[in-house]
């Protein structure tokens, strides 16, 4: 079972597309985006938050070209702390995605960055928008995490 919500102007969930799909695959997921782009069209500003998820990411690149793509920082923090331990990765990967600011995030990069393994690492498996310094000013919306989703799956845990 999978979900795409939104949030309204009051910043309350709403579920906007919700979909059964056979296995989390490439040819799943662009079913599931086409119909919901069958629904909501390709409005100006659309930014659209995913986890990882099994061919998810080629399928929002043909489906919903040019949109903005965000990758949830919790699984990427969840992700990143497997590989890299540290005091200097505690203190630099959350800050360089909630700042605002370039240069703080510059800033908290640069830290992180002292191991040439981050940066590639960070290039190659997550190279999707992590941080609100890097978003568009076009949506308000400056969550760096999925929890929607999180929030909508735990509501329905029971039907699932």
């Amino acid at each position: 079972l999978v979900a795409a919500c939104a949030v309204d102007a009051h910043s309350f969930l709403f579920p906007v597309a919700y979909g059964v799909l056979e296995t989390e695959s490439e040819e799943s997921w662009t079913w599931f985006l086409h119909n919901q782009r069958r629904a909501i069209a390709h409005p100006n500003g659309l930014v659209i938050h995913t986890d990882a998820c099994k061919g998810l990411e080629v399928a929002m690149d043909n489906v919903f070209p040019g949109v903005e793509h965000r990758e949830c920082m919790h699984h990427l923090a969840a992700n990143f702390m497997k590989k890299f331990k540290g005091k200097v990765y505690t203190d630099n990967l959350w800050p360089a995605s909630l700042t605002c600011s370039v240069k703080k995030h510059n800033y908290h990069l640069r830290q992180l960055y002292m191991n040439p393994k981050v940066k590639e690492y960070l290039e190659t498996h997550h190279s999707k928008l992590w941080a609100r310094s890097q978003f568009s000013e076009l949506s308000k919306v400056y969550y760096v995490h999925n929890n929607l989703a999180e929030s909508f799956n735990s509501a329905i845990q029971k039907l699932k």
